[in-house]
């Protein structure tokens, strides 16, 4: 009886402990149901749409950049990348191993990126060929995926790459125009967001939301590829034959200030931009600054003429050298008095007349002058990296500063400066704004670019036409006889400065720095070009910018005016 007694106890007490322990693992459970089912129940709910969903980018296709004819200079293509979520990778080091071949990565780098269950998105390899991508989706593996990416591609190569610039890998525009309208070429992207199936697949006709990308607009620029093509092969050829390091020239219309052409010597390939150096993506006719020398001349001439402190056909008695305070200024073959009008000065591109000139005017009047013509200022054309040039106010000139200025140095200007201000001289006294927009393409039509007000007079057409009388006796029998085209009255002036030392103290022998700027025809001027060569090598008393930029301005002048059908 005792006995029966004594396990009646001990079995009540295992039903209090089984109870207990029941309502324990019931309160548990009912908790973890009011938990998931109220208290998180929007955190399981991402984690459910997580699983069960997936949020897509749909990229926007970058617009093109075209030439003024329509040609491609830059396009968009479809790619194919691959991308992985970790968290559905099954079997990171077999997957490692079976796409390490495809994808041309090391199995240990691919394991690493599989392998972190911390991660729901990592790339595995962007912008492949299609092939390849057609063998990763073949083998089925869970978690990888492939979507499309657009890849930036240059047709025309290494034609005017410093203007085009290039993109980087997430194609974001990093030089010229592709930074600089980058928010008009980039467009938006959309998204979509879709159901998919237990291996990530998407269930066809479960889009739950979707917004469209925004193409970028495509950007029409002013320049014609032919006359660039032709332009940077002269400047190839002239680099060469005098075994110069680099080369800058610029074809432009006059009236309009559109830019044609616009080449620097080496150029670079933007497809593979990588295997460059940064200095040649550089456009050098707005980042290279150079003393002018004498085809700074003409804005000698151009400021005493508008300012009646010289005569058209006045007649100077110029010595062969010629004192301003502590310097010197030489001819460079005379050694003897001559005797020559306003006209001969520029003719025949006396040192000592262009320093009368000058002197002429006086210290502020020639200052203000050259301000006028835009030196020392961006001529506001739509590149980034365009410099400022240095020229500085007169109240801080040492005294002979107003000699060196009449001459060319003291000075530095960018080629397209230089261009900008010998075209106010080709339209009748008018500075205009440079350009390289033609349009910009909205919505399939195109609309030109708002620039305001492009033309400031700074000096008389009466001036205007004498300078231009001047320049075509440059050519015709002056210093520029290179430069003739037949049938062509061809205007210009030729420039040849030494080069200055390193160190901003004196100039370096042997170094010079040779140019040639002007236009034609002389009757309506409709091409201004410019060109200049850096430190070219030759023959003693052979390296001029008559011999050196002349030729090469006659060709690109010639192509340009026979491929634009002015000359009839």
């Amino acid at each position: 009886m005792n006995r029966e007694k004594y396990t009646f106890k001990i079995n009540r007490k295992r039903i209090y402990f089984l109870f207990i322990l029941f309502f324990i693992a019931f309160s548990l459970i009912s908790y973890r149901l009011v938990s998931i089912q109220y208290l998180d129940a929007s955190k399981y709910q991402d984690y459910a749409r997580f699983q069960h969903t997936d949020e897509f980018k749909l990229y926007s296709k970058r617009g093109k950049i075209l030439d003024r004819n329509g040609t491609e200079l830059a396009i968009s293509l479809i790619e194919k990348t691959i991308y992985a979520n970790p968290k559905e990778v099954l079997d990171p080091s077999y997957q490692a191993e079976v796409l390490s071949g495809l994808l041309n990565i090391r199995k240990e780098e691919l394991e690493s990126k599989l392998g972190d269950k911390e991660l729901g998105f990592v790339y595995l390899k962007r912008k492949i060929a299609a092939e390849a991508a057609e063998e990763v989706a073949r083998l089925g593996l869970p978690g990888i995926y492939i979507q499309d990416e657009t890849k930036r591609y240059y047709p025309q190569e290494e034609l005017a790459a410093q203007i085009i610039g290039f993109t980087g890998t997430d194609d974001n525009g990093l030089y010229g125009i592709e930074i600089q309208y980058e928010s008009i070429l980039r467009g938006v992207d959309g998204k979509a967001v879709a159901e998919k199936d237990v291996f990530g697949n998407v269930l066809p006709g479960n889009i739950k939301s979707y917004i469209d990308p925004v193409d970028g607009k495509d950007i029409v620029l002013t320049i014609d590829s032919q006359i660039q093509y032709i332009t940077e092969k002269n400047l190839e050829q002239v680099c060469v034959e005098y075994n110069a390091p680099g080369a800058t020239a610029i074809v432009m219309d006059p009236n309009s200030g559109e830019i044609l052409a616009m080449a620097t010597y080496p150029g670079f390939d933007p497809n593979n931009y990588q295997d460059y150096e940064a200095k040649d993506y550089k456009a050098g006719a707005i980042s290279f600054t150079y003393e002018p020398g004498s085809t700074f001349k003409i804005i000698n001439v151009a400021g005493a003429l508008d300012n009646n402190t010289v005569g058209k056909d006045q007649v100077f008695d110029l010595p062969p050298s010629i004192r301003v305070s502590d310097r010197v200024i030489k001819e460079i073959f005379r050694t003897s008095n001559i005797q020559y009008s306003t006209r001969e000065i520029i003719q025949y591109s006396s040192n000592v007349g262009a320093v009368m000139l000058a002197l002429s005017m006086g210290d502020k009047l020639y200052w203000e002058n050259i301000d006028e013509f835009g030196f020392g200022k961006v001529t506001g054309i739509e590149l980034p990296g365009e410099e400022n040039g240095i020229f500085h106010d007169y109240k801080t000139w040492p005294a002979s500063t107003i000699g060196a200025l009449a001459i060319g140095q003291s000075i530095s200007v960018t080629p397209l400066q230089l261009l900008r201000a010998v075209c106010s001289i080709a339209n009748g006294g008018y500075l205009i704004r440079p350009t390289i927009i033609k349009e910009i393409k909205l919505g399939g039509e195109a609309g030109p670019e708002d620039r305001g007000n492009n033309m400031t007079e700074i000096i008389s057409s009466s001036t205007a036409g004498a300078i231009k009388e001047m320049m075509l006796a440059v050519v015709e029998n002056g210093t520029g006889t290179n430069a003739q085209i037949e049938g062509v009255k061809v205007c210009g002036k030729t420039g040849t400065a030494e080069k200055a030392n390193e160190n901003g103290i004196g100039y370096s022998e042997g170094r010079s720095i040779t140019s040639f700027v002007g236009f034609a025809p002389y009757d309506d001027p409709r091409i201004a070009i410019i060109v200049v060569v850096d430190e070219p090598t030759g023959e003693e008393r052979t390296v001029w910018g008559g011999t050196v930029a002349a030729p090469i301005f006659k060709n690109i002048m010639e192509y340009s005016l026979n491929h634009l059908k002015v000359l009839k």
